[in-house]
């Protein structure tokens, strides 16, 4: 009889199973040669109660565990063999940031519910941990081509070797691709988007085996790439990124003997982020007067900048209300009156009065007030640096029968250099402890206590446990209760920002200026925000069966959310708060079965209800309380199947898969379905010392609905690739 699959994720503890104190989707490399998909988020759609979208800021993949916002990546924590890759000082994932290659996975296990207890603020939702494989087992060289649909254009070379008691692996990847078409796209040639992606990296990973019983394991990369981002009605340029990323990491880890272990880890990893556009703005919203005044009266100076400059077109009402004002002819009161009367819900102060005279006195050019309307043109720099710091020391023991116990501290630092999101260097200094406590009073019965305290220089502290008991019905079958809470701390931006925009090399203008500061800003001052909590109780069921050979997972779950920040973290919004209120529960599925030699089945289901209650909303328009509310759930299905058969032979392999998740995107009165299948075929073959082989990859959507924003649509509903690769 096979083993019982181990999971190490969960609680760093290594357990079958039946043992883990939670939902968990492991997808091993076996399923991902199958498949044929060519990014991490693809993989992501083979996991119940998780939706893949795509973010429209920063054309970055999305991946959602049954809600969130798709344009930043925030509440789920993605860890690259124990090393996290959520961003320093955005929190977000940037899934073509990764530099490993589907080819080197040996597995993903994907802890389905929140697990701040083993990992740390951030592991909100949920755990994606990418295990790689080793170098000694990744012996030869590995070539790879693919090319197909969208401009795909991917590359992928691997060789690794064996000296001296040490391994090596080295890799290569490139990936290209031309994105979506646009929503009003007719055929694969019609491109009407500009959402083009091109990022390639080199890694290594190394493993040796010390004379003293320690293992040292290194890995690091160095990455480049290049991303679209969409021009806004302010931008002459598109404000494309290009981003250098690179990492080191290093474990030293050593086994005393079966019962105790011990592993240091450290690493430094980086994330360098150009953007550079030139941008137009209105010269009067570079008033340094204006930078002060819109931190005390922020509507107020919205309304002078964008409402009371005078136009071609504008009326003798305001312009002479700006004559009145630059003239002294009205006092506050009057002013605000006035304003209120037209349908301006601001207020005016003498002080607000006297900025403003002379901001528009400055504009009157001896005959009127018509620079006021004038625009000025000049580069904008959006660039940002980020570093991370970390050590973490774990210790692993077992006591006797019993009891077992991970122990652990962490240590971090977070910092960010921008001169446009911080005006300089901001830093975050973490301090972890986190433990598990592992308990079998009776055969039966495991219970497991895990839990992490967290210190932040910015965010404070915070406890975050988790208790569970595993109910044995037999040794692979089990019931398990679950509760645990998790917090997402705010990042750096959210929480301690400086946020501007500068202009350089401007236009000539009627400020006489070459460079200047914007007025609209955001500043930690404007804000105190509490971390996001989840409270989360669940009720699952594990099986695996050998007669027929099935493994079968269900949970239930209730999941309260608090404290949530929905606002976006734009320069334009005036409120930023964590008072959203997010209450899910569902039911999820997930079955593996292989009836007989060369064929297996992957099935899962979920059921998502989700509701959002909004916090203070004084001051926003319908349309705005609407777009808050559509926000957290723009990418929740209320139900979601995915269905995949594989069948293999010695020389070849076929995998179909379908896609059908209903009421995804549900904001109008329209039910969006989002359905698609998709076939892998591959044969290998054998030349000699040489095992050459080809794949072709396929898709079909059935549904015309966009995937999240309606310009994220493809020309064609089929698409797809060819790929050939050479194993020496």
């Amino acid at each position: 009889m096979p083993a019982m699959p181990e999971v190490l994720t969960a609680t760093r503890l290594r357990q079958p199973r039946s043992e883990v104190p939670a939902s968990m989707t492991i997808i091993e490399a076996e399923q991902i040669e199958a498949w044929g998909v060519r990014t991490l988020p693809e993989l992501m759609r083979f996991v119940p109660g998780m939706f893949v979208g795509h973010g429209d800021d920063e054309n970055n993949p999305a991946v959602v565990y049954h809600a969130s916002s798709p344009n930043v990546m925030r509440r789920l924590q993605v860890l690259v063999d124990g090393r996290s890759v959520y961003r320093a000082g955005i929190a977000s994932v940037v899934w073509d940031d990764i530099p490993v290659a589907l080819e080197d996975i040996q597995r993903i296990e994907v802890t389905r519910g929140p697990n701040s207890a083993s990992w740390g603020a951030n592991s909100f939702l949920g755990v994606i941990n990418i295990v790689t494989r080793h170098p000694a087992d990744t012996a030869g060289t590995r070539l790879r081509y693919r090319t197909g649909s969208q401009g795909v254009d991917d590359g992928f070379v691997s060789h690794s070797w064996q000296n001296a008691g040490t391994a090596w692996r080295v890799s290569g990847s490139v990936q290209a691709d031309d994105g979506f078409d646009g929503a009003n796209s007719k055929n694969s040639s019609d491109d009407q988007r500009r959402d083009s992606r091109r990022h390639g990296f080199v890694n290594f990973s190394r493993q040796q085996w010390l004379d003293n019983g320690w293992q040292w394991e290194s890995q690091g990369a160095v990455k480049r790439g290049h991303t679209d981002i969409r021009k806004e009605s302010y931008d002459l340029d598109p404000p494309d990124q290009d981003t250098d990323q690179a990492f080191i990491w290093n474990r030293l880890s050593r086994e005393f003997n079966a019962d105790h272990s011990l592993s240091v880890q450290g690493y430094w990893q980086y994330d360098h982020r150009r953007v550079q556009a030139r941008s137009c703005a209105p010269v009067v919203g570079f008033e340094p007067a204006l930078f002060d005044l819109y931190r005390s009266n922020p509507q107020l100076v919205n309304l002078v900048v964008q409402q009371l400059a005078p136009t071609s077109g504008s009326s003798a009402t305001v312009q002479g209300l700006v004559g009145a004002v630059a003239s002294g002819a009205i006092d506050a009161q009057g002013l605000q009156q006035t304003l209120n009367a037209a349908g301006y819900d601001v207020a005016v102060s003498d002080t607000d009065l006297d900025v403003l005279q002379q901001v528009l006195a400055n504009s009157y050019n001896g005959s009127d007030f018509s620079d006021l309307s004038s625009f000025v043109c000049g580069d904008t720099d959006r660039s940002m640096y980020e570093e991370r710091f970390d050590l973490e020391v774990q210790d692993t023991r077992r006591w006797n029968d019993q009891w077992r116990s991970v122990l652990g501290v962490n240590l971090r630092r977070d910092q960010a250099l921008s001169t446009t999101y911080f005006d300089g260097i901001v830093n975050n200094d973490t301090y972890r402890l986190f433990g598990t406590l592992e308990y079998r009073p009776l055969y039966w019965l495991l219970l497991n206590l895990g839990g992490s305290f967290e210190t932040e220089d910015v965010n404070g502290s915070v406890f975050s446990p988790r208790l569970a008991a595993n109910f044995l019905l037999t040794p692979e079958q089990s019931i398990r209760l679950v509760y645990s809470e998790a917090v997402r701390s705010p990042d750096l931006l959210e929480q301690d920002p400086e946020y501007s925009i500068r202009m350089t090399g401007m236009d000539d203008n009627y400020l006489g200026i070459t460079s200047g500061r914007y007025y609209m800003n955001q500043w930690a001052g404007a804000r105190t925000l509490d971390r996001e909590h989840i409270v989360s109780h669940e009720v699952g069921y594990y099986g695996r069966y050998w007669n027929p050979d099935v493994e079968l997972d269900i949970k239930l779950y209730h999941d309260d959310l608090y404290d949530l920040i929905s606002d976006p973290i734009a320069l334009n919004t005036l409120r930023i708060a964590s008072d959203t209120r997010m209450e899910i529960r569902g039911a999820e599925m997930q079955l593996g079965w292989r009836p007989v030699g060369g064929h297996w089945l992957w099935l899962n289901a979920a059921h998502t209800e989700a509701s959002v209650e909004l916090g203070d909303i004084s001051g926003l328009t319908a349309k705005q309380i609407a777009n808050k509310e559509v926000l957290e759930l723009r990418m929740t299905p209320s139900s979601s199947l995915v269905a995949s058969w594989h069948y293999q032979q010695k020389r070849w392999g076929m995998t179909l898969s379908h896609f059908w998740y209903d009421a995804y995107n549900d904001f109008s009165s329209n039910s969006n379905r989002y359905r698609r299948y998709e076939m892998n075929v591959r044969t290998n073959m054998r030349i000699g010392r040489f095992n050459p082989w080809v794949g072709v990859w396929f898709q079909h959507q059935i549904s015309d609905d966009a995937l999240v924003y309606n310009n994220q649509r493809y020309g064609v509903r089929n698409i797809g690739f060819v790929q050939i690769g050479l194993n020496l």
